[in-house]
């Protein structure tokens, strides 16, 4: 992933910010969109992104349970746990595009990709096992 692609991926998404998926009506979109654009922020959030992503399998089709589940801001916290550092939603949205995975749209703010549902369910067990842990030991 470099600049060149990343620019390539957000031009075809116009209302995509750092945020996810944005309303263009809404009065802080032009902002962030622009934040988003301009920054290096994004790209090397990006990139932390791809590095978790890629070690996850694509179904052939969307489920009930992709779309509820694998959407970026339910996968936000594990894949911030996986590379140790914070990844923004639309981070997540252009790494998942990058790696070839389909992204479905519901409500027209609400993304989210067909990450193989067996692989996606072992990875938030096991992240939902690590937040325990750390509930008891106060981190």
């Amino acid at each position: 992933m470099n600049r060149k692609i990343f620019e390539q991926i957000i031009s075809k998404i116009p209302h995509l910010t750092a945020d996810g998926l944005m309303d263009i009506s809404d009065a802080t979109f032009q902002m962030k969109r622009r934040d988003f654009v301009r920054s290096t922020l994004p790209l090397g959030q990006t990139i932390a992104a791809i590095e978790f992503l890629s070690t996850i399998g694509k179904s052939g089709r969307f489920s009930r349970w992709q779309r509820t589940n694998c959407t970026p801001s339910n996968l936000k916290d594990i894949i911030e746990w996986a590379v140790g550092k914070p990844v923004s939603e639309g981070a997540i949205i252009v790494a998942s595009i990058y790696l070839g995975f389909t992204m479905g749209v519901q409500d027209g703010t609400k993304a989210y990709f067909n990450f193989l549902v067996p692989q996606m369910e072992f990875e938030l067990a096991r992240f939902a096992n690590v937040q325990q842990v750390r509930m008891v030991v106060g981190q």
